[in-house]
């Protein structure tokens, strides 16, 4: 008997009486717990009374359907685990399954080899979902006194100074009603610290929206802030509700305001300063109750100085500055965080890693990160997607920009002056299709693209797909 999960509770549903026995003997032997049912619905029931982790179902049945057993599962408990097996296999079928939410799909008759093999995968993600869940509350708690909102809320990593510097000043202005000037380099976590203002602060339970500034055409930025009137330009077509009308008793976090045009900095103090402000074509003055946020990677008194951005707003803005270190002047805080993402993507991915090796980890530290936190949020995210081993993501699994590939994460013999970064690109991308099964939207979320910039990659290096959106194959 394997032990090696003693503790898992499995219901298998299935009306043919003849397998519902074979599987329940079959993964008793294997040393789960196993509850089995004929009738969906008493199954469902068990499982409301007792909870469960792993449900195995068929997907023809009478009474309710293996997709209606699917969605009452996730109902009962977002957590569980759903295989399916059937002997109406379609590709189709599978598809669907996969994308509503089942863990595997088979094809009956199943072996018991293949169905222990798929157990194990579920049984072991669901163990590295828990310790990544465990470690973003511990790294919480490393905050002490300036503890920031549990790994339901935003996450805040750092047992660096600097970092406790930053979450002492966000637990200091949470709860105050002043406008927030967030500053630091690109990627370092600026709406993260909004978030986190926001998530401590008595508006916690109204909305938080955020408005990337540099996305909003200068034409229509008024309208997508103050909202409009029907008719008030040409292609207002019924009368919108802006941002900050949206927005109403929450926090409205503004990014890259140093972007801001120059008719709307006016708008903008006007609302700052008497909580008023009117839509586009409207001119009815209306009270506002919102909180803002801003932040920026650009130095505003240079912009002040240049005639770019308003004196007056800059320092209305600046009631209160939050500095984001960059990465490279917490190094200390690089273990922890790149901890943390390897958690994240092995439990996303299913992959089989519990860490990583000491090594690997100073190598990590002795880099820059121009691109600060999410350059290695990226960088651990493309080690995972690589990694065919299980254990620990070793030095060989990172790849850094500009290094060279070692081991067996790059073609053999590669020589040094031949190295180039599109060598490393296309094959990040060829290991993300092949893991995907041809699946491009997935694919894509693998390496951190959308979907449509993934295609202009993959056709400027050559690299065909199957069909327009290479569905799962097999």
């Amino acid at each position: 008997m394997d032990s090696s999960f003693p503790n898992v509770r499995v219901a298998v549903i299935d009306d043919d009486a003849m397998v519902l026995k074979a599987l329940d003997a079959a993964l008793e032997d294997l040393g789960y717990k196993v509850q089995g049912f004929e009738d969906p619905r008493k199954g469902l029931e068990w499982i409301r009374q007792n909870g469960c982790d792993i449900v195995i179902a068929d997907i023809c049945m009478p009474h309710c359907d293996g997709f209606t057993v699917l969605h009452e599962v996730k109902t009962i408990d977002p957590g569980c685990d759903l295989i399916f097996i059937t002997a109406h296999a379609q590709l189709e079928t599978a598809i669907r399954a996969l994308r509503e939410g089942a863990t595997d799909f088979f094809e009956k008759p199943v072996t018991v080899a293949a169905l222990h093999a798929a157990m194990v995968r579920t049984t072991r993600y669901r163990e590295l979902y828990r310790k990544s869940e465990i470690l973003t509350d511990q790294l919480n708690l490393l905050q002490g006194s300036k503890r920031l909102p549990s790994s339901s809320g935003p996450v805040m990593l750092g047992r660096s100074d600097a970092m406790n510097q930053v979450a002492q000043t966000i637990v200091d202005v949470a709860s105050t009603t002043a406008t927030v000037l967030i500053t630091g380099e690109s990627g370092t976590g600026k709406e993260l610290v909004a978030a986190a203002v926001h998530a401590l602060s008595d508006r916690k339970s109204k909305p938080f929206l955020v408005l990337n500034c540099p996305s909003v055409p200068e034409e229509l930025f008024e309208s997508e802030l103050f909202g409009h009137r029907r008719g008030a330009f040409t292609g207002a077509v019924e009368t919108r509700a802006g941002y900050v009308e949206a927005a109403e008793g929450g926090t409205l976090f503004l990014d890259e305001i140093g972007d801001l045009p120059l008719r709307a900095q006016s708008k903008m103090l006007r609302l700052l300063e008497q909580k008023t402000y009117s839509p586009v074509g409207d001119h009815t003055e209306r009270s506002a109750d919102v909180r803002i946020l801003a932040a920026t990677n650009q130095p505003l008194l240079e912009q002040v100085r240049q005639k770019h951005f308003r004196e007056d707003l800059y320092y209305r803005l600046s009631v209160c500055c939050i500095e984001v270190p960059p990465l490279r002047n917490r190094r200390t805080d690089i273990p922890l965080l790149a901890l943390y993402f390897a958690l994240h993507f092995t439990a996303e991915m299913r992959k089989d890693l519990a860490g990583i090796e000491d090594q690997a980890l100073q190598l990590l530290a002795s880099y820059a990160f121009p691109g600060n936190v999410r350059e290695l949020r990226n960088i651990i995210e493309s080690a995972v997607i690589r990694c065919r081993h299980t254990g620990l993501l070793n030095r060989s699994d990172i790849i850094l920009p500009d290094a060279i590939p070692t081991g067996d994460t790059g073609p053999d013999n590669w020589p040094i002056e031949t190295v180039r970064l599109v060598d490393v690109e296309r094959q990040l991308y060829q290991e993300a299709l092949k893991r995907s099964r041809q699946n491009v939207s997935l694919a894509a979320r693998m390496v951190g693209l959308s979907r449509s910039k993934l295609r202009r990659r993959l056709e400027s290096l050559g690299i065909a797909t199957e069909g327009p959106d290479a569905p799962l194959q097999g």
